[in-house]
């Protein structure tokens, strides 16, 4: 009888006093549970794609429609939280948190806004506290945020 299974059927262990089949589990139970962890800790720490980070300006116009967006900067953190402003005013649009998926070019952003002076881009006008929206990289210093097919485009 081994230390471990005190049912252990065979006499004759791998090593003296330990069950080897309840130890090789053991261990692999453990090797499971590490990796699983790191997994889970490596994608907490990925919110929002690296390309996005960084202090943006809005382009004149989004795409189809005459409305003026220039007055919009937007901030983007690598904790994910973000904020766009409108600079002309002075007033905070829509501020709080983004999570999405690093897919390279092209991805989906989670927007969870803060509810204090929510106040859309004008072109968005169905937007929620709690809406996706859509991203497309152009280039280091161009991308394009899109809600219901209306994209706005910031430039670094």
């Amino acid at each position: 009888m081994c230390f471990i299974c005190i049912s252990c059927p065979n006499p004759l262990h791998f090593q003296p006093g330990i069950c080897y089949n309840l130890a090789m589990k053991r261990i692999l139970i453990i090797s499971l549970i590490l990796i699983t962890a790191v997994i889970v800790l490596t994608a907490c720490g990925s919110t929002v794609p690296e390309r996005l980070v960084g202090e943006w300006q809005c382009a004149d116009s989004p795409s189809g429609n005459a409305m003026y967006t220039g007055m919009y900067t937007m901030t983007i953190q690598e904790d994910g939280s973000f904020s766009i402003v409108d600079t002309e005013a002075g007033n905070p649009c829509i501020a709080g948190t983004m999570k999405g998926d690093d897919t390279g070019k092209l991805g989906i952003l989670e927007l969870t806004c803060n509810t204090d002076d929510f106040d859309p881009p004008i072109c968005w006008p169905n937007f929620k506290p709690n809406s996706s929206v859509r991203y497309k990289i152009i280039d280091n210093d161009t991308i394009k945020l899109g809600y219901v097919g209306i994209w706005l485009t910031f430039n670094k």
